[in-house]
């Protein structure tokens, strides 16, 4: 394989031509660049290695269009919020109804109690919810639960997880420490040393040696937490470490928490608790619940969710935010969780058949054609990794090809797909088996490209 720094990278025929195309279509996202330069500190959302952004400017089913008139097949989804695609008709209505209502009152509106049921009824392990406006602020609070109702200041993470971007989140192993028992650096500048040294811990993920750590710090652990399907590594394949984790949580009287932000309403309607059959003690979710609207949930039974009010003797945490639980959300989100669930049985099967297709047709080409490159999926959510190692934990992620990643993209985006800079990739239910079809069309197009330039 082809050196793969930026600069080597540059200089492929393919490659210039590729850059080219997409600078000279797109004129308009160009000016709008000059404006925003001159006043955003940084673009909220980074895409691929071009002079300037690519401006969504409409989006309906499968597409996205740009401010050029350019359609792209969306593998976005929103950062997955989008499991019914772009603009579905139920989340639509049910918007516009609010809309003429209105969309902020600060009062509580009915639509809480509403969402609140659905959620509940969907997972065995809520008695209640809390609304909030992200997934951040969700593991944010979930975090301050466990602290108030454990009396115990230690929260555990896996190495490869994300849990949002507030301080206690924004931690990553130590890629110099051993595997088994990893140990945690803060992530980007601002955030304290003693967050990641005295009140945080780093558990080996899908490694059994968690289970020893925890024995062994659970007189100062408050609660574990994992994402059951890691979007850094996204696999199905973890139920027996999944089970043993519950299992050593409740022997060692810890609490467990699912990060299901991502993985809540996509994995199957009841997320990965029902896809595992696992009952954590708390839940967060985010994305899907929303519809496509701001949301975080924090969720479970009543002896934690007590922290939020401080019912029956438990200690009261702060929380709050002046749009949470508000009713465009909510309205959001009732639409498109009473769409999911009338319509779960043919919904879920489709998103896994159509994930997994798009997965084994991709995985077959690259190892017929011996090109080093897997794309990892769980169901309808996909990450494409290059390098020669058994993927069994982010740790065996080759870095050094992050760069070749970023040419594979802006490769895909001159095929007119559209993959998020993070990475993670979606299918959501309006893209058709012919979609499909397409996308893997330009997946085989775009190594073809790079192996032409010699990169791979």
């Amino acid at each position: 394989m082809k050196s793969t720094n930026q600069e080597a990278l540059k200089l492929g025929t393919k490659s210039d031509a590729v850059r080219t195309k997409l600078i000279n279509r797109t004129t308009k996202c160009e000016a709008l660049a000059i404006r925003g330069q001159a006043a955003l500190a940084q673009e909220v959302v980074q895409t691929v290695d071009l002079p300037h952004p690519i401006y969504i400017d409409s989006a309906e089913g499968p597409y996205l269009t740009d401010l050029d008139g350019n359609r792209y097949i969306d593998l976005t989804g929103g950062f997955g919020p989008n499991v019914l695609g772009n603009k579905p008709k139920p989340i639509e209505d049910a918007l516009a109804t609010q809309i003429k209502k209105g969309w902020h009152y600060g009062i509580p509106g009915h639509g809480q109690a509403h969402l609140a049921e659905l959620i509940k009824e969907s997972s065995p392990s809520v008695d209640e919810v809390m609304f909030c406006n992200s997934g951040s602020e969700a593991t944010m609070f979930a975090f301050r639960a466990a602290r108030a109702v454990t009396s115990k200041r230690v929260i555990a993470l896996f190495d490869g997880s994300y849990h949002g971007i507030h301080d206690y989140a924004l931690l990553r192993a130590d890629s110099k420490s051993e595997r088994s028992t990893p140990t945690s650096l803060t992530l980007g500048s601002g955030i304290p040393n003693e967050v990641s040294q005295d009140l945080m811990m780093m558990l080996p993920y899908r490694d059994k040696n968690a289970y020893e750590l925890i024995r062994k710090y659970k007189d100062d652990l408050a609660m574990v937490v994992i994402e059951p399907v890691q979007s850094s590594n996204p696999r199905l394949d973890s139920q027996e470490f999944l089970e043993g984790l519950r299992d050593v949580c409740t022997e060692c009287d810890v609490l467990l928490m699912f990060d299901e932000v991502i993985t809540g309403f996509r994995i199957e309607y009841g997320g990965c608790q029902e896809y595992y059959s696992i009952k954590p003690d708390v839940i967060t979710y985010g994305k899907a619940v929303g519809g496509g609207m701001p949301i975080g949930v924090v969720a479970g039974p009543k002896k934690i969710m007590n922290s939020f009010s401080g019912a029956e003797d438990t200690p009261a945490i702060f929380a709050g935010g002046t749009f949470s639980g508000n009713p465009l959300t909510m309205a959001g989100g009732i639409g498109a969780l009473e769409y999911l669930k009338e319509n779960k049985e043919h919904i879920y099967p489709y998103l896994h058949e159509q994930g997994d297709r798009l997965s084994k047709e991709i995985n077959e080409f690259c190892s017929k054609s011996n090109i080093p490159a897997k794309l990892m999926n769980a169901g309808s959510m996909m990450h494409l990794i290059f390098g020669d190692s058994d993927i069994k934990s982010s740790r065996d992620i080759e870095r050094r090809h992050y760069h070749l990643e970023n040419e594979f993209y802006l490769h895909l985006l001159g095929h007119n797909v559209i993959v998020p800079g993070i990475h993670l990739a979606f299918l959501s239910y309006a893209h058709s088996p012919e979609v499909v079809d397409q996308v893997i069309s330009a997946f085989k197009i775009t190594f073809e490209d790079l192996r032409a330039d010699g990169y791979i």
